[in-house]
């Protein structure tokens, strides 16, 4: 990745605000920036130097990967180190993204910089920055997107009724660290039968049970990068309602796709998919927004939700998963992972996505 050339265009970004510094605290912004992968530490970038601030646990890890003028092994206090750093730069405001830090870290670090620096909150020059990916991040998306795509097909042979939520959910994570994956994307869902209802289940020790669904959701993290997907599987014969919601959800998919284009707007790509799960009378049934951005963290923008006013731009990469929730009877939602390009997307995600299609080969009795 080109950090050198981030941080470039980062200070670029900056000046325009007329800040001469900023301090970047959220841990996605500091490895977008810097490379840094470790945790608790942050980045003051100025015009002069970019300096990581970190503690003994993560100095030598630092040394070794980061782009970065200097590294800070503190001693004292996150905001006594920034205050330093910022009077040795010669910053006079320092810039801060608001979303990013709390009420008292915000005063802490105003208290910190008094008097040679005045802190200023801004809307995330990284945020923006990391809305489009270059080739080499649709590349490692795209990587991290295979991991998880083969683990899931090592795991199909053993989702059979019997056994509990959680193992299966263990078993998919153990695939993906066996694949490369530093871990999981974010806590992998098994829902099965009519707990499938809850969009984000908490895999339990409940039994899976004979001839239901299994919505799964899981992502692998490779190199920093996400992956998200979820699919549903049977585990025998899937009752004939569960197949129309299935043909819904993919009807509302395909809506959907037709839209991924430069220039539409988000809001605009999420009323297309809601449009057909509402025409089949399933519109109070899907609560949640039709997608949403993936890179260095799982849920990140641009969001395709109903009041979203983002537009499309080449390069962004997205999810698409509409939904039905039936509570207490079943649920079905199908995520897919494309990328904007110039004249339209791309689709990164191969997974067949009904699950009669996702059966193991071998397992013909899960074919109905």
């Amino acid at each position: 990745m080109d950090h050198a050339g981030r941080l470039d265009r980062f200070r670029r970004m900056t000046d325009a605000e007329g800040l001469d510094g900023y301090w970047v605290v959220d841990a996605a912004n500091v490895r977008y920036l810097c490379g840094f992968s470790g945790h608790d530490s942050t980045l003051v970038v100025s015009g002069s130097e970019c300096v990581l601030i970190t503690d003994s646990r993560y100095a030598e890890q630092a040394e070794h990967e980061v782009c970065a003028d200097r590294v800070i092994n503190r001693r004292r206090p996150m905001v006594a180190e920034l205050g330093a750093v910022c009077a040795a730069a010669g910053i006079r405001r320092l810039g801060i993204t608001a979303s990013n830090v709390s009420h008292a870290q915000y005063e802490a670090a105003v208290a910190a910089c008094e008097p040679t620096a005045v802190v200023s909150r801004s809307d995330g020059p990284a945020e923006r920055m990391r809305l489009c990916k270059d080739a080499d991040e649709v590349e490692a998306v795209r990587a991290a997107l295979a991991v998880a795509e083969e683990s899931f097909q090592a795991l199909l042979n053993r989702v059979e009724p019997g056994g509990p939520e959680r193992a299966l959910a263990a078993r998919l994570d153990y695939e993906m660290r066996l694949r490369g994956a530093e871990g999981p994307a974010f806590e992998t869902i098994c829902a099965a039968g009519p707990r499938a209802s809850m969009p984000h289940a908490t895999s339990s020790a409940a039994p899976v049970p004979p001839d239901s669904a299994v919505l799964f959701d899981w992502g692998a993290r490779l190199d920093g990068y996400c992956s998200d997907l979820t699919r549903v599987v049977g585990t025998g014969r899937i009752p004939d309602g569960l197949h129309a919601l299935v043909e819904v959800v993919l009807e509302a998919q395909e809506a959907v796709f037709q839209c991924l284009k430069p220039g539409s707007r988000c809001g605009d790509v999420d009323a297309a998919g809601r449009a057909v799960i509402a025409a089949a009378g399933y519109g109070d049934r899907f609560g949640h927004g039709i997608g949403h951005g993936v890179g260095l963290a799982v849920h990140e923008a641009p969001r395709l939700g109903p009041d979203s006013e983002t537009v499309l731009q080449p390069g962004m990469i997205v999810t698409v998963e509409p939904g039905i929730y039936l509570p207490g009877q079943a649920g079905v939602r199908i995520e897919d992972m494309v990328v904007i390009t110039a004249d339209g997307h791309r689709t990164l995600s191969t997974l067949p996505r009904r699950p009669d299609a996702l059966a193991p080969p071998d397992s013909a009795e899960h074919r109905h």
